[in-house]
């Protein structure tokens, strides 16, 4: 199937779809899913995913212009270096068992995105609301969060995360041990066994 720009596609199954290296424009999809599908280097502008399904699917370096996802789960797919913060200020979406290195996301309202089984090495959270989100087994290596409000977000079941609390709003967050010990890494003062 083909997906043509300026159409609206509802409860539509696409599966092994290539849009690699391709731009849709103002394009609508409802309760869509897409099975493993490449959407790699694919451009979205203007465009809308609503209560869409993503599994399997290869979305690296895809780019979201001014496009809205909402109520959208990605599943086993690769989501490697995209800046999702070029998609509205909220995105409500679930993430599960998603490689997300390298990936972006910018002056967002988080509040409503759950991350579970994810990889998010090297991507960065700057100027986010992520309160009360629950990052349950994520990988957080080289992660870099900034201004961001983590308050009651749970990394209890999640590694390899730093963040700085001067910089960051810890106000009851939970982490587990021995992992929290890096908090301690940004303070001036040594640590003895």
């Amino acid at each position: 199937m083909h997906i043509e720009d300026y159409e609206s596609y509802e409860n539509i199954s696409f599966e092994n779809v290539d849009l690699e290296d391709q731009t849709l424009l103002e394009v609508n999809f409802y309760r869509c899913t897409f099975e493993a599908s490449s959407l790699q280097y694919a451009e979205f502008i203007d465009c809308e995913f609503q209560e869409c399904r993503f599994v399997g699917c290869n979305m690296s370096v895809a780019v979201f212009s001014n496009s809205k996802v909402i109520d959208t789960e990605f599943r086993d797919s690769k989501l490697l270096g995209i800046n999702w913060g070029n998609l509205g200020p909220v995105i409500v979406a679930r993430y599960s068992n998603c490689l997300m290195d390298r990936c972006a996301f910018s002056s967002q309202n988080l509040l409503k995105v759950k991350f579970n089984s994810c990889s998010l090495r090297e991507a960065s959270f700057s100027d986010c609301k992520l309160a009360r989100v629950k990052f349950d087994d994520c990988d957080f290596a080289g992660c870099q969060f900034h201004q961001a409000d983590l308050s009651s977000a749970d990394f209890t079941s999640s590694r390899n995360y730093f963040m700085n609390a001067e910089t960051n709003k810890l106000k009851k967050t939970k982490f587990s041990l021995p992992e929290a010990v890096s908090l301690l890494a940004n303070l001036d003062i040594e640590l003895k066994e």
